[in-house]
Parts: C-alpha cells; sequence; structure tokens
C-alpha cells in the first residue's frame, strides 16, 4: 500500500471546523480533522489491544480528580505504538518523527446552507438546536447538507488521498490504513461528530482491500493490533508487565474484547465495549437518524419512554444523566430590572476539576450510498474510567433537587461508572424500540 484514494459524502449534517465557528471551511472538509480522529480510533485500538493484554492498568491519584487515567509510563508506550510504530507522528522521550502519512483533500463539489435559531432542521436535531441557541444578535450557522437531502441536489462531494511517503513498520501501516477506514465508519467529523452529524459514506475506494462487513473489518482490526502489539512493543520505552489481576475498567476508551464480569464488575452489561447496528424496517431512513440522534436530548428520550416530554427516568432518578456527556459548561445569565449587577446560576451537572468530558456512546449513520453496511446507524459504546472523582447535582428551584448546589453525590468510581453505562444502555435500547427499530450487537 503505497496510496488510498477514496472519495466521501456526508450522510448528515457536516459542519467542519473554521476560525470562524460560524462558518464552513472554504475547503469544506479538513485534513486535520480527518486525521484527529484517526489518531483517536487508532489510539483506542492500540490502547484495546494493550488493556486485553494485560499491559494497561492505569492509576488512580488523588491530586488528579480523575477515577484512572494511564500511568505516564503507559501513555508513552500508546504514544510510542500509534506514532512510531503505526506511523502517525511521534514526539517521544529520545526522538521524534513526523507522520509516515500525508493526508490531503480535494473537494469536488460543495453546497453550503444556512441554520437559524427558528429553522426547520435546528428543531429537528438537538445539536444544532443547541449550536443556534442563545445567540445575540441571532446568527446564521453554516453547514454541508447532507447529501440525500433536498437541499443538497448535486451533492457535496470529497476525495481524501492519503499516501504513504515512507515506511517503518509495514504490518503496522497496513493496520493503520484499515483503522482510517474504521474511523470513518464509527465516527463523523466536525461539530456534533459523536452525536452522528458529519457522518461520511465512502462511496469509492481504492489502494487498500478490505472486508465489506462492519463485523469483518473489526475482527480483522482487532487481530492485526494484537499482532502489532505483540511483534512490535520490545520497540518501545519500558514495556510493562502483566498485570492481569490488577485491572478494572480501561483508563482510556479503547475496544476490547475483555467481560466486564473479569474485572469482577456486576453490572447488567456484558463488555468494555459493544458495537451495535440499528436499522429500519420500512421507515424514513433520515427520521431513524434524527430519532437516534436526538435520544441525548431528555425531553425527546422521555417521549419515546413514557409519552410524556417531562419525566423521572432512570438516569434523572438517579442523578446518573452525567454518563451521557458532560459539555463546557456555560452561564444562565438572569437579569434583573434596572440593575447593573448581574446573577449568575449555574444548572445541572458540575464536575471538579475537568473541563469537559464526552459521552462514551458514539453514533454515525450511513445511507444508501455507502460502499459498506446501508441504511445503518452504528452505536458504539466504550466503557472507561476516565471520569472525574467528583460531579455534583446543581439543580433548578422548580425541581425537587438542591437549588444552592448543595454537594449531595459521592464520589464517582469504576463501579458508579459501570452501573451508570448499564442504566444508559438499558434506557437506549429500550428507546431504541419504542421508536420502532431493531439493535442488533455486531461485536465482538
Amino acid at each position: 500500500m503505497v496510496k488510498i484514494e477514496m472519495e466521501v459524502v456526508n450522510s448528515t449534517p457536516l459542519l467542519p471546523g473554521w476560525y470562524n465557528p460560524e462558518l464552513v471551511d472554504p475547503m469544506g472538509l479538513r485534513a486535520s480533522e480527518i486525521k484527529g480522529i484517526w489518531r483517536w480510533w487508532a489510539r483506542a485500538i492500540i490502547g484495546g489491544a494493550l488493556y486485553d493484554n494485560c499491559m494497561l492498568v492505569g492509576e488512580s491519584r488523588d491530586k488528579d480528580g480523575i477515577v484512572r487515567k494511564p500511568s505516564r509510563r503507559e501513555a508513552e508506550l500508546i504514544s510510542c505504538l500509534v506514532g512510531k510504530i503505526l506511523g502517525l507522528g511521534y514526539v517521544g522521550q529520545k526522538e521524534a518523527e513526523s507522520s509516515r502519512f500525508i493526508i490531503r483533500i480535494e473537494t469536488l463539489k460543495k453546497e453550503v446552507s444556512r441554520i437559524t435559531r427558528d429553522s426547520e432542521i435546528a428543531r429537528k436535531y438537538q445539536r444544532l438546536n443547541l449550536l443556534t441557541r442563545g445567540k445575540r444578535p441571532p446568527v446564521e450557522l453554516e453547514y454541508i447538507p447532507p447529501s440525500h437531502s433536498k437541499e443538497a441536489p448535486e451533492r457535496a462531494r470529497f476525495r481524501i488521498i492519503v499516501d504513504r511517503v515512507r515506511s517503518g513498520y509495514a504490518d503496522a501501516e497496513d493496520l493503520a490504513a484499515k483503522i482510517l477506514i474504521l474511523a470513518l465508519q464509527l465516527s463523523g467529523v466536525g461539530k456534533g461528530s459523536r452525536r452522528g452529524l458529519g457522518s461520511l459514506d465512502i462511496i469509492s475506494l481504492s489502494g487498500i482491500t478490505i472486508p465489506d462487513k462492519l463485523k469483518d473489518l473489526l475482527d480483522s482490526v482487532y487481530n492485526d493490533a494484537i499482532k502489532v502489539v505483540n511483534n512490535h512493543v520490545k520497540n518501545c520505552p519500558t514495556p510493562p508487565a502483566k498485570l492481569c489481576d490488577k485491572r478494572t475498567l480501561p483508563p482510556l476508551p479503547v475496544i476490547s474484547k475483555t467481560s466486564i464480569q473479569d474485572i469482577n464488575i456486576n453490572v447488567d452489561i456484558n463488555g468494555i465495549t459493544g458495537i451495535y447496528v440499528i436499522k429500519s424496517s420500512g421507515k424514513n431512513l433520515e427520521q431513524m437518524f434524527c430519532d437516534i440522534h436526538n435520544f441525548f436530548l431528555r425531553s425527546e428520550r422521555c417521549k419515546k419512554l413514557y409519552g410524556n416530554p417531562k419525566c423521572y427516568d432512570d438516569l434523572r432518578i438517579n442523578r446518573l444523566a452525567w454518563i451521557l456527556g458532560l459539555p463546557r459548561r456555560g452561564k444562565k445569565k438572569e437579569k434583573e430590572e434596572r440593575k447593573k449587577e448581574e446573577r449568575e446560576k449555574d444548572t445541572g451537572y458540575k464536575a471538579i476539576g475537568v473541563d469537559r468530558r464526552a459521552s462514551p456512546i458514539i453514533i454515525s449513520y450511513h445511507s444508501e450510498a455507502n460502499m459498506f453496511e446501508r441504511n445503518v446507524v452504528f452505536a458504539t459504546i466504550m466503557m472507561s474510567g476516565d471520569w472525574p472523582k467528583k460531579i455534583i447535582w446543581l439543580g433548578n428551584e422548580d425541581e425537587e433537587q438542591s437549588s444552592k448546589g448543595e454537594d449531595k453525590e459521592p464520589d464517582i468510581d469504576e463501579v458508579k461508572i459501570a452501573s451508570a453505562i448499564s442504566i444508559a444502555f438499558g434506557e437506549f435500547k429500550g428507546y431504541v424500540n419504542s421508536a420502532g427499530y431493531t439493535l442488533e450487537k455486531v461485536w465482538p
């Protein structure tokens, strides 16, 4: 493999980053965003191979405020395997190497539309609604419409070209190439990518041969990752000893075959990782993605589960909704009449010592244009211990919670994280079924 070329179209609204967050990058799709998700998934794949080999345990230190994170030696090992061995760029303790891959993006066609606060598309998608809410004066947020929508009759289309400019470890570089394809199947790019926005359909592919079924691709990537770790871990500094008896939750999101029971945590969910496919029987396929996308909005979740936009579901009653993600916190400002001072009141969940923590549930949508599995939503759930130890609830006055931000929450630990994900996944399954779709486990 010397060069990979693929043409892609976005199957969901695409909001690529730019220096002005309200505008679309003139390129439409940025190489840095592709490289970013490539490296993220490479870390998850290599981390899973290390974890399953008992070489990734993590540590918990009170001063960090995180339940479990990689030790310094483990972080360096992952960096070496991803950067030096796979060839994605490495800055080590004693050496450095630029990436052996160069990504280029060619914009073949591009259509740009605008979202306003009260537009139909903003009401349709929870994440877009949040991005346009509270803008004063009201602004128009640019986005690239999905390829199958009425707004994009010409279809935005991009060519992604990946050149391997030199070789160091050929087997690992071939694995890196497969990880890129897997990353584009399981996640999107740009704003809201974990909620399925910016999902890309691969409509043509050359330079690499891979399975056309997600399960087979996952098996191939996982097995190759185990081989790469076993063959090349000796080329990285201070490989750790195997410590199977000390494993709990992995210290970062990983693609793993380990069962949750293997680490002596008893919750109603089977594995550290679960990858699922959601299908529709006869329903509007774009509506399927919209429904799954809005699971993370409490009112939509309540409508599907209880037929009422206001409810106290299990996540709410047990104060575990933080497991769906802790966003960067804003302030709700209440201006009192004829007063110069503003009162600031926080609401919701607040983590101590960290700015944000993304959801462990990642979704992507692929339309009939995709080369691989079509007209499906993929959902990936990765259980890990990299959550803040202290999360407090700052409630509203109209709720049966503390309006003064009193800390009534015990410290978070591995058992509570696993329990929260188990409850969230239970609601996710109920939500999918109530919406009329089927949920099937693909891997492991």
